[in-house]
């Protein structure tokens, strides 16, 4: 299917909060001087809903076990369809028994095409040479894996982090990148970008200005097929 009927499905799933309708402190009412209790709650709510919309999760996880089967390609297809349909939960570690743990597996050169990789820890696993096109990743931990020269046509990576990946070479042409993060890992490492072409990705204009913060992106594509600002 074409990227209409992807973003026709795709449904960014943000947890419901329970937000207080008790009046505020004094303490805190003379923050905001001259708004009531009203006014100030709807601004708390609304920096609240934004803390829950682009909180990245973060959980403790153990070292990756050795259990059969956790680095073959068969692991992706443990609850597939519950996964693409809850990536949020499953990336947050809300739904243990979904959890695909594939830290540091060797999947070079494997077909991926039409796999469930959402929620999936694929952490420092080397993917280079890949197909995955056509692919469900949304809120896929993918920080630090190679994917060099990989295709990701016409997947979902709505809300992956990709900080610190080696994507040289890749194609997200037609890709759903949406949230995605391109930035640096926990050691201070970009993704590496050099070579990747995104032509027809669907990017909202704040994810292109955070894209283009990336210094390993080529001249050409950050000028054409990215429109990125030309730096002050």
């Amino acid at each position: 299917f074409g990227i209409a009927d992807k973003m026709m499905n795709l449904k960014p799933q943000v947890a419901a909060k329970h937000v207080s309708s008790r009046p505020l402190p004094a303490s805190l009412r003379t923050c905001l001087p001259g708004c009531g209790d009203r006014v100030t709650n709807m601004l708390l709510t609304a920096a609240s809903a934004i803390a829950i919309c682009t909180a990245q999760p973060s959980y403790a996880l153990p070292a990756p076990g050795n259990e059969p089967g956790r680095c073959t390609i068969q692991a992706f297809d443990k609850f597939a369809s519950t996964r693409a349909q809850f990536s949020m939960e499953a990336s947050s570690g809300g739904m243990a028994e979904a959890l695909v743990d594939v830290r540091g597996c060797d999947f070079h050169g494997a077909n991926l095409n039409q796999k469930v990789l959402s929620g999936v820890l694929m952490v420092d696993a080397n993917c280079e040479g890949c197909s995955i096109r056509n692919a469900e990743i949304s809120r896929a931990d993918l920080r630090g894996t190679n994917f060099k020269g990989v295709s990701f046509e016409d997947s979902n990576l709505y809300g992956a982090m990709l900080n610190g990946a080696d994507l040289r070479g890749a194609n997200f042409e037609n890709a759903i990148l949406t949230n995605t993060s391109f930035g640096k890992d926990e050691k201070g490492n970009w993704a590496q970008l050099q070579g990747a072409h995104f032509e027809g990705a669907l990017l909202s204009s704040s994810d292109v200005e955070r894209l283009c913060v990336n210094p390993n992106i080529d001249d050409s594509v950050r000028r054409y097929e990215l429109g990125c600002r030309a730096s002050k």
